[in-house]
């Protein structure tokens, strides 16, 4: 059976028409997967950079000194670094718990919650945290639902502590300076009004101003040697030397006041012991020590001392039998100018008031011997001073 032509034609025709048909198809279907894979493509790019950024802004948050808190609109934790972690004695990543799970502070939690409602942009204040001050800034980021909340505490407790040691050093300062310059201008205008009518009372005058220019030498010179300890520029002599010896000649040069008030030195002290020290510089720390010691024992009191030692340090004890130093003041003591108040100074006369430069003094020269000073006291068994020395290497 013979096909015609024409019918030869139609069917090459649908045959081409069916080939470009599928050659067509083929091709939108190479499109979409171009356009897919593209799609994907850049989807994963984006997830990478997202996570790139995620990882960034994470590092740059631990890399904080401060801790740092992101919160978000449901007060959930969004990132924290390790710092706020330790703060809030977290030992897993806090991300996802609640505000109040992590911190367990309320005062906080509203901070977060009044900057969160839009309230205030930011705001700024001071949190007592396990023992210590914060400075709290929490600022606000975004509107409504996709609002977030930037938490940072800087640790001020030192600051606030040398505010307070700066204050009480300029008021103790100020009285020390006081007392002999009003002393010396009240004698001034005595002699000035009765000058040669009674020179027997001129010269009593005399020596007491004499007595106030000393005062005020001896302070300024321990403020001198005080600033160039603090400054490394002072010159120690490390040497290897016995420490009885140091020892004493520094109870030698306290021997009259120790008389005056029939004072009992109990010396336990090892002083054979060898340490690598500058005898000078560890006499006047041993000498500031004992001053302090006799002004406040009383009459017909003791002081103790007695050394111990760990192989590297000689640990030197010096406790005297007086009222003692209140806790709260113990670390304070070897503050410039601080001197502790009535509970303490009720055992020392005016006349032995001081400086308040001394201890400050002893603890600069010590640290320099890379030694430690601490103040112990057992209210009302006396002060005890103990100091480090480092011994001979055997």
């Amino acid at each position: 059976m013979s096909v015609s032509p024409v019918l030869m034609l139609i069917l090459v025709g649908a045959v081409i028409g069916l080939y470009l048909l599928v050659i067509q198809r083929a091709r939108a279907l190479d499109l979409k997967e171009a356009q897919l894979l593209v799609a994907t493509r850049e989807r994963d790019r984006a997830q990478a950079q997202g996570s790139a950024a995620s990882r960034d802004l994470q590092a740059l948050i631990e890399a904080c000194f401060d801790p740092l808190l992101i919160v978000n609109a449901s007060r959930t934790i969004k990132l924290c670094n390790q710092r706020a972690c330790e703060l809030f004695e977290i030992k897993t990543n806090g991300v996802g718990q609640s505000l109040i799970a992590f911190t367990r502070n309320h005062e906080l939690e509203s901070l977060v919650n009044t900057v969160l409602e839009g309230a205030e942009d930011h705001l700024e204040s001071q949190l007592h945290l396990n023992e210590s001050v914060y400075r709290v800034r929490v600022v606000r980021d975004g509107n409504d639902q996709q609002a977030q909340a930037v938490v940072t505490l800087q640790d001020v407790t030192e600051l606030l502590r040398l505010t307070r040691a700066r204050r009480d050093m300029v008021a103790n300062f100020s009285h020390d300076l006081r007392t002999p310059i009003s002393s010396v201008r009240l004698l001034v205008d005595t002699m000035i009004q009765s000058l040669g009518k009674n020179p027997e009372r001129d010269r009593k005058n005399l020596n007491k101003i004499a007595s106030a220019a000393d005062s005020l030498q001896h302070m300024t010179q321990e403020l001198i040697d005080l600033s160039t300890i603090e400054s490394g520029k002072a010159i120690m002599r490390m040497v290897e030397v016995p420490f009885g010896g140091i020892l004493r000649s520094a109870l030698e040069l306290m021997e009259a006041q120790l008389e005056e008030k029939a004072i009992t030195v109990v010396n336990e002290a090892d002083t054979a012991a060898v340490v690598i020290a500058d005898p000078d510089q560890t006499r006047r720390v041993i000498n500031n020590i004992l001053h302090n010691a006799v002004k406040f024992t009383p009459k017909k009191g003791e002081i103790r001392i007695t050394t111990a030692s760990d192989g590297m340090f000689l640990k030197v004890s010096i406790k005297d039998t007086g009222p003692g130093i209140p806790p709260h003041e113990r670390a304070r003591v070897f503050e410039r100018f601080y001197q502790v108040d009535s509970t303490r100074t009720g055992g020392a006369d005016s006349k032995g008031r001081g400086t308040g430069l001394g201890l400050a003094i002893a603890k600069h020269i010590i640290e320099a011997h890379g030694g430690r000073i601490t103040a112990e006291s057992g209210i009302p068994s006396g002060a005890n001073i103990l100091f480090t020395l480092p011994l001979k290497a055997n």
